[in-house]
């Protein structure tokens, strides 16, 4: 089957990430391939998806996430993308999730300079199911979506750690402890 680059684009999101929310979609799509000013075209994905179910391109979907058979869709990973979409203004340089460990997805935003990042859900870091200490490189920025409720976790790593806690929007409040 033949694909146009936003096809294949979206393709290989689905291969790095495993799923995405279409809204997650539609803001990649319109961050690599629509100007600033210009939306992406309503139905436009779901066009896209009725093509690859048409071909021999197995997605899936239920509700708004998108995802590959052979991948379960995941809402800690779905949070993870909503930070990487906030952090990075749509538009990060590269991303993957993890398939093992505490870091549920690491990303990079190009700028002045590269910043990295790895994601990770406090409940993996706390409690009786908690994995090990996370795999981090020492230029990586931390990121630890909490669920609410209790403080949050102290890391015992050197690098720099922010908190992001869901707002009722939809959208994350960014927080640092003292001394970090």
């Amino acid at each position: 089957m033949l694909l146009s680059k936003q096809q294949r684009y979206v393709l290989d999101v689905l291969r790095r990430l495993g799923c995405a929310r279409k809204n997650q979609l539609d803001a990649l799509l319109k961050a690599r391939f629509f100007p600033p000013e210009k939306a992406v075209p309503p139905g436009f994905l779901d066009a896209m998806l009725r093509q690859f179910r048409c071909g021999d391109v197995k997605v899936r979907r239920q509700g708004d996430v998108i995802f590959l058979p052979e991948k379960a869709p995941d809402a800690r990973l779905l949070e993870a993308i909503d930070v990487m979409l906030e952090l990075s203004g749509a538009v990060p340089s590269d991303f993957w999730a993890e398939a093992k460990g505490a870091v549920l997805l690491r990303f990079s935003v190009a700028g002045r300079r590269i910043s990295l990042f790895a994601v990770l859900h406090a409940g993996d870091l706390i409690g009786p199911d908690a994995r090990s200490p996370p795999a981090v490189s020492r230029a990586e920025r931390v990121v630890v979506l909490l669920s609410g409720g209790g403080p949050p976790p102290a890391l015992s790593i050197p690098n720099t750690v922010f908190y992001a806690l869901r707002q009722k929007d939809g959208s994350h409040r960014f927080f640092a402890r003292e001394g970090n």
